[in-house]
């Protein structure tokens, strides 16, 4: 029940016991799947990079799964990756996709959270292999099961983003669900057309009870954001200040920042609120002006929505996002962003890739072993 939620702050909630283990499957696999990546003796840099290549079913740690995947999706951190700046020649495959669904096909030894046959979502560890693939295997605690009212593909577009918004709304901007204090407070989320923003967006107005000021630079960027649940939408190709003013907005309480940190950062000194809050997902190559923000007494947060896998810390959290989250999506309290769907192939990867690149993607981008499913549907389509 979404009643719940009201009950326990989100920030503080954690899962209950886990069920019963289960067995690990007994079915017997190939020693070698297919997968889609930089391959042995290639190097980082342009989608040509892209192959298809064999390589061994990835070994189960304790707490893993073997999932098999049948979609994933695509995350500006997937184009980082591959385009990462180094002359070396790569001494072993590198698989990306941070984002998958799929059925569970085995377990770890220690496993008690899933059992085989189980359908479930996912995004991943940033230093583990990907989803780019037919198999992966990935920590229990950070996968979820799967919306019951969504397709592998939808489902597929959802674990990364989700993630992301959650934990920058509840951890960097430090908000809880349903708390009266939130009402006549304002966030500013730029931009608000991507995927992150789609849940910023939606987490921000529905659950925390915020007014939300979205940014887009698009026409259909900014009806993307208002279908969402933006009460404003401004254009961060132009001064945001003066549009705040025009909007009769002083100032702002919250600000989650999905772009650059450093190019926004003298204007968010700006319109901050005193005491507010900033929070930011995207690294940046400049030093901040932190001083900026002292005499407001603003605070700043980085999110990372890899932090609990890389470093083994608080995982089952992520678990709990993606159930809490496959809740909210169920009963209709989240709308799913955008989807484009295309098969999964060394060509779409390709493609994938360069659209994501040029930074006009509403949504999210999935490649999908399912063949009906090929196509761009609307926010909210469950595909």
């Amino acid at each position: 029940r979404i009643d719940s939620l009201k009950r326990v702050p989100l920030r503080l909630a954690r899962p209950l016991a886990p069920p019963p283990s289960a067995p690990p499957s007994s079915a017997a696999m190939a020693s070698s799947m297919k997968a889609i990546g930089l391959p042995v003796g290639g190097q980082h840099g342009g989608v040509d990079q892209f192959s298809e290549f064999d390589m061994p079913v990835p070994e189960l740690r304790p707490r893993d799964l073997l999932v098999k995947v049948a979609a994933c999706g695509l995350n500006p951190v997937d184009t980082k990756v591959r385009s990462k700046k180094t002359d070396a020649t790569l001494t072993e495959p590198k698989v990306m996709g941070y984002d998958g669904a799929g059925v569970v096909e085995r377990v770890g030894a220690d496993c008690s959270l899933f059992k085989v046959g189980d359908k479930v979502y996912f995004a991943g560890a940033i230093d583990r292999q990907g989803s780019n693939a037919e198999f992966v295997a990935i920590d229990e605690r950070i996968v979820g099961h799967m919306p019951k009212t969504l397709s592998v593909t939808a489902a597929a577009a959802q674990p990364l983003v989700l993630l992301t918004a959650w934990e920058g709304l509840v951890e960097g901007l430090g908000l809880t669900a349903f708390n009266p204090a939130n009402q006549g407070k304002r966030l500013l989320i730029l931009p608000g057309g991507g995927g992150v923003g789609s849940y910023v967006i939606q987490l921000a107005a529905r659950v925390f009870g915020l007014e939300v000021i979205a940014t887009a630079s698009r026409p259909e960027s900014a009806d993307a954001c208002k279908g969402l649940g933006a009460t404003h939408v401004i254009n961060h190709r132009e001064p945001l200040q003066p549009q705040l003013k025009k909007l009769g907005i002083e100032s702002v309480n919250f600000i989650y920042n999905a772009f650059d940190t450093k190019v926004y950062f003298d204007q968010y000194a700006d319109i901050a609120a005193p005491l507010g809050k900033i929070v930011s997902i995207v690294e940046t190559d400049a030093p901040l002006p932190m001083t900026k923000l002292m005499s407001k007494k603003v605070s700043f947060a980085w999110e990372f929505m890899f932090t609990r896998p890389m470093f083994g810390v608080d995982q089952g959290f992520q678990g709990f996002i993606l159930n809490e989250g496959a809740k909210l999506i169920d009963t209709g309290m989240l709308k799913l962003p955008q989807v484009k769907a295309l098969p999964f192939d060394v060509k779409s990867i390709r493609e994938a890739h360069l659209e994501q690149e040029s930074g006009k993607v509403i949504g999210k981008i999935v490649l999908t072993r399912e063949a009906g499913e090929v196509g761009t549907f609307a926010p909210g389509s469950r595909v």
